[in-house]
């Protein structure tokens, strides 16, 4: 049996455990297939410990298990059956089309998008959505044209995600809750070429990749790993970086709490991360093998949630969770600056007007904001900034708040301009360039695009 389809098999019969079983065992199950080559002996091992497990009293809901056993009990059957014989018969082909439908972990793309990332040319889109690992998706879209955005395939795996620049890779989030890179050259027909598990550990939060495509970041709340992915299929690891911890809170995290705290500057030089509380990281990565840190930025108290460069990579706009914009110039080892800092843009994006803002952002009534996005426009003298605000009344309702100001080369900003969007939707994300601007749904795993004037 092959291994592709051996994998496969194994994964349609987790699907068939009872609910129960998977909502305690499913994520460790399928963290094991992605480490170990599957073949015949797996799918059968599987098939027998689902009918037993539909047997067991402890899952089974049915008074009589014999006379009534489920119709994943049966499949199972099915697969042990029919696999060693080799005898598919389109009855039991018909039934695991089926149950890969209508398993609960099946990739389906709906729920609240939880993230979103374009390819160079902005042409195409992935967006992730779901919750906890086994029931999150990715769906890829052809977004060429902006008002007719055209999904083209779903698959498995969450947030954090990102696509490479020219669009054949896709970096998500497996099962396991490990990095994952997905083939989409053919769009409709993505293909899982590896789990990278070695130097992981923690809870993974970001990925981003190189301009040139060839090295890949990812970052856990305890360490951020560089990949070469030049072949995407053979990936090697290449360096774990580390960086001192700044923590103000009950509990240490490393590196940050979303995949805009992760990001490489344009000509691929330079990466920041969030580490910590209230502090960036920069490193090196022109050789990444060698990587070494060039910079620790410290900001308010107060977590940053989107990073970005300037074109030229001389400077760092960073936003805070609670609504602060600091821009930090970068120079050679120790002439690192802040140049601007702009606290309240939170309370500005939720009181347009500012006749009842508080006076500071995190004062009651003004809470945290839910998502944000930075970016300079392509000549570098923009830079724009996109707040996700939720609404009290009505209490369906959200308000994109799209920040634009003039940058100067030393990064002083100037020539402030706003605009306020009703939308119904969440995680506004810009694309590169930072004239076009998507949101996720809350739910049907749906988005939307919309031009910046």
């Amino acid at each position: 049996m092959k291994p592709a389809v051996a994998d496969r098999l194994s994964r349609v019969l987790v699907g068939c455990y009872p609910p129960r079983w998977k909502q305690r065992y499913a994520a460790e199950m399928l963290d094991v297939l992605d480490q170990h080559r599957t073949g015949l002996r797996t799918v059968l091992s599987l098939a027998g410990a689902v009918l037993s497990t539909h047997l067991d009293p402890s899952y089974r809901m049915e008074a009589h298990p014999l006379a009534r056993m489920t119709k994943d009990a049966w499949l199972a059957v099915a697969i042990a059956v029919a696999v060693p014989s080799g005898v598919l018969v389109p009855l039991v082909v018909t039934q695991v089309a089926k149950n890969v439908r209508e398993s609960s972990w099946r990739p389906s793309g709906e729920g609240a998008v939880a993230a979103v990332a374009f390819s160079r040319n902005r042409r195409i889109l992935v967006s992730a959505a779901g919750g906890t690992p086994w029931d999150a998706t990715s769906t890829l879209w052809d977004v060429a044209d902006q008002a007719k955005p055209r999904p083209l395939s779903v698959f498995e795996g969450g947030n954090p995600i990102t696509i490479s620049p020219d669009g054949r890779t896709v970096a998500t989030n497996a099962f396991s809750g490990k990095p994952a890179l997905w083939n989409v050259t053919r769009p409709r027909h993505p293909a899982r070429l590896a789990v990278l598990s070695a130097g992981f550990s923690g809870a993974l939060w970001g990925e981003a990749f190189s301009p040139d495509g060839r090295i890949l970041a990812v970052a856990s709340t305890s360490r951020l790993v560089l990949w070469n992915v030049a072949d995407p299929a053979r990936p090697r690891l290449l360096r774990a970086l580390t960086a001192p911890l700044r923590q103000r809170g009950p509990a240490p995290v490393l590196f940050g709490v979303g995949n805009a705290d992760l990001v490489f500057s344009r000509d691929g030089h330079i990466l920041a991360a969030v580490s910590g509380s209230d502090q960036v990281t920069v490193w090196n990565v022109t050789r990444p093998a060698d990587a070494g840190r060039v910079a620790t930025l410290t900001g308010p108290r107060d977590y940053f949630t989107a990073l970005a460069f300037s074109p030229g990579g001389n400077l760092l706009a960073g936003v805070t969770y609670h609504g602060s914009l600091l821009v930090f110039r970068l120079g050679g080892a120790g002439r690192q600056a802040r140049v601007s800092i702009l606290p309240g843009i939170l309370a500005t994006a939720r009181y347009p007007g500012g006749g009842t803002a508080p006076a500071v952002p995190c004062a009651p009534g003004c809470g945290p904001a839910v998502a944000a996005s930075a970016g300079f426009t392509q000549d570098g003298h923009g830079l724009t900034v996109v707040i996700d605000r939720p609404e009290t009344d009505p209490a369906t309702a959200a308000r994109d708040t799209v920040f634009t100001w003039r940058v100067a080369s030393s990064g002083a900003l100037s020539d402030l301009t706003t605009i306020y969007r009703d939308v119904r939707g969440v995680h506004p994300t810009l694309a590169p360039g930072a004239r076009i601007v998507v949101d996720g749904s809350l739910t049907g795993g749906q988005i939307h695009l919309w031009n910046l004037p």
